[in-house]
């Protein structure tokens, strides 16, 4: 199983340490603008811990193939268990098997 495949199953069983443990010790979580909403663990365990008491139902789900080139990983995903339904793309770029950089463009 990728990482990829296992950030999306800590967060859809909302399992912190399991999820925040798919990311580097620096890794950081942005917008399609360059904006940090998460960096290193800490931020990461802080931002998901206070997202899943907030939103017991969050689901994200693949919705289309995988794109894989090299060390990114694009997808594209449906967040489900909080305001409704979203869309977003997901671009992960990942090394040594755990997520170095994330990036969401909605």
């Amino acid at each position: 199983m990728s990482v990829v495949d296992r950030v999306i199953e800590a967060l859809n069983a909302q399992d912190l340490d399991a999820f925040v443990d798919c990311y580097a010790e620096d890794a950081t979580i942005e917008d399609g603008y360059d904006t940090v909403g998460a960096r290193g663990r800490d931020q990461l365990r802080s931002r998901y811990e206070a997202m899943f008491a907030r939103y017991a139902a969050i689901r994200v789900e693949p919705l289309a193939p995988r794109i894989e080139v090299g060390e990114f990983v694009v997808q594209h995903e449906r967040v489900s268990g909080r305001a409704g339904h979203e869309e977003h793309i997901a671009v992960y770029l990942v090394r040594d098997e755990l997520i170095v950089r994330e990036r969401l463009l909605a």
